[in-house]
C-alpha cells in the first residue's frame, strides 16, 4: 500500500489551471444544485434562488486558491515531486475548507442571516457535504490529473553529498556519493543500482524496491515503472506515440520513458543542450 501512495504523479502548479479546474467543477457543483435540486430544495422558495444556489460554485473555488500557495510549497520542498499521499491528502483538506465554507454560505447567504454553530457545521458535513464526495472527489482528481504535469529541476540539488543506500537484505548497503549515482533498475524483488567509482561504472544488486530506492537518493527521477535516473547524465531523449526512450552520456543502456515523463524529459534535454 505504502509504495503506490509514494508514486510520484503529474501535479497541477500554475495558478491558471488552478482556477479553470476550480471553476469547471465549482460550476458543476452549481448546476448539480440548481437543476436537480437535492434535499429537496425544489421544496423551498427564497429570494435570488438561483442565483444564490450559483453561489456555491465560490465556495469551492476560493478554498482552492487560498490551498494553492502551501500546495506549492510543498511541491518544491519536495523537489518538484508530487505524490499520490500528497494528493489525496490535499483532496481530503480542501474538501472540508470547502464543506466549511459552504456551511456558512448556507448559514448566513442563503437562509439570510441564520446562527452558526458546531452541531450545526457536523449536521452539514454528514447530511450535505459526504453526499457530494462521490460527484466532486472523482470530477476533482480527473481534471487535476489531466491539467497536471511533471516537473524536472534545471539542476541536481545535491553535490559531493554522501548517501547510504540500505536493501532489505542484512548487510545490503551501498555508500556512494550522490552524483555518483547513474539509474537504477527494478528486476523483479531486486534492484540493479548502476553507479560510479573512480569514473567507472558499476552494478550492486539490492533486494529492494525504487521507491526505496528513490527515498534514499535525492537525485533519482522515476521516469519508468522500472528505471530511476539521475538527470545529471541525461543526454538525449527520443521516441514517438508507441515507445520512448532516454540515453545517459555514460551508458550505452537505452532506458524506456513513461508518456507522462517524456514532455518534461525533453525540456530538460532541450535546455541542456542549449547551455
Amino acid at each position: 500500500m505504502s509504495l503506490s501512495l509514494n508514486r510520484p504523479i503529474p501535479y497541477t502548479q500554475g495558478w491558471k489551471q488552478t482556477v479553470i479546474i476550480g471553476s469547471i467543477v465549482g460550476g458543476g457543483l452549481s448546476m448539480l444544485l440548481i437543476f436537480l435540486q437535492p434535499f429537496d430544495t425544489d421544496q423551498v422558495q427564497f429570494n435570488y434562488k438561483v442565483l444564490k444556489l450559483a453561489g456555491y460554485g465560490l465556495c469551492f473555488l476560493i478554498p482552492i486558491l487560498v490551498m494553492h500557495p502551501i500546495e506549492n510549497a510543498l511541491f518544491k520542498k519536495q523537489q518538484y515531486r508530487w505524490y499520490i499521499l500528497n494528493e489525496l491528502g490535499y483532496i481530503i483538506a480542501c474538501l472540508l475548507l470547502v464543506y466549511t465554507a459552504c456551511y456558512f454560505y448556507n448559514t448566513y447567504i442563503v437562509n439570510n442571516g441564520g446562527s452558526a454553530s458546531l452541531d450545526g457545521w457536523r449536521y452539514f458535513m454528514i447530511y450535505y457535504g459526504l453526499p457530494f464526495m462521490p460527484f466532486l472527489g472523482p470530477l476533482w482528481l480527473y481534471f487535476r490529473n489531466r491539467f497536471g504535469k511533471i516537473t524536472l529541476p534545471e539542476s541536481s540539488t545535491q553535490k559531493n553529498i554522501l548517501t547510504t543506500i540500505t536493501g532489505e537484505n542484512k548487510k545490503e548497503t551501498l555508500t556512494i556519493a550522490v552524483s555518483d549515482f547513474v539509474y537504477a533498475q527494478a528486476q523483479q524483488n531486486y534492484v540493479a543500482i548502476h553507479y560510479l567509482i573512480d569514473g567507472n561504472l558499476q552494478k550492486e544488486m539490492m533486494r529492494s524496491t525504487l521507491s526505496n530506492i528513490q527515498k534514499q537518493v535525492p537525485d533519482a527521477w522515476q521516469v519508468h515503472r522500472s528505471y530511476l535516473v539521475n538527470l545529471a547524465y541525461l543526454k538525449t531523449i527520443s521516441g514517438n506515440s508507441r515507445k520512448r526512450e532516454l540515453f545517459l552520456t555514460i551508458s550505452s543502456e537505452a532506458i524506456p520513458v513513461s508518456q507522462k515523463y517524456y514532455e518534461a524529459l525533453q525540456k530538460r534535454a532541450s535546455n541542456s543542450s542549449q547551455k
